[in-house]
């Protein structure tokens, strides 16, 4: 089980070439990047596909942009998250006012001229929480071997 990232983000088009680059970056690193505008599931609820998504999702990044701040989906993808229990990320764009129940939330601050800063803290950050998750597997697999294995000595006494 790799690390899988829901990305909530504007669909204005000088949003979307950051938006790419990072989910590209982070990809680059075996972080599963989901956006939603790629899934193409024809037929299905928009609203039941993103939430799917976020469910199954180890964390929620969010670009707070100019486009993100207004966005209806974007606010409504971090506060599903929310109601989730998900780590949320946010990166935000400087100058863009942080609101709701994540204001008072350490970010990355998003140069729009030079994203590729934030992108690299982004990418790094997310291989970090992406380690730790496969430690913490690796962690339970070898006590559970270890019990199972208890387990199996006990019954041949």
């Amino acid at each position: 089980m790799g690390f899988s990232v829901f990305v909530s983000h504007s669909m204005r088009q000088d949003d979307l070439a950051i938006v790419y680059e990072a989910a590209r970056q982070a990809q680059l690193r075996g972080i599963n990047c989901y956006i939603a505008e790629r899934d193409w599931q024809f037929g299905m609820s928009l609203p039941q596909k993103i939430e799917n998504a976020i469910r199954t999702s180890d964390c929620l990044v969010a670009f707070w942009t100019q486009g993100g701040a207004y966005s209806a989906f974007v606010n409504q993808e971090i506060g599903f998250a929310r109601a989730c229990g998900k780590t949320r990320i946010l990166v935000v764009e400087r100058g863009v006012p942080v609101k709701g129940f994540d204001i008072e939330k350490e970010y990355i601050e998003l140069d729009r001229w030079n994203p590729l800063e934030a992108i690299g803290v982004l990418s790094d950050y997310l291989s970090r929480l992406a380690l730790e998750k496969e430690q913490r597997q690796n962690a339970a697999v070898f006590v559970f071997g270890v019990l199972a294995l208890l387990f199996l000595l006990s019954r041949g006494e």
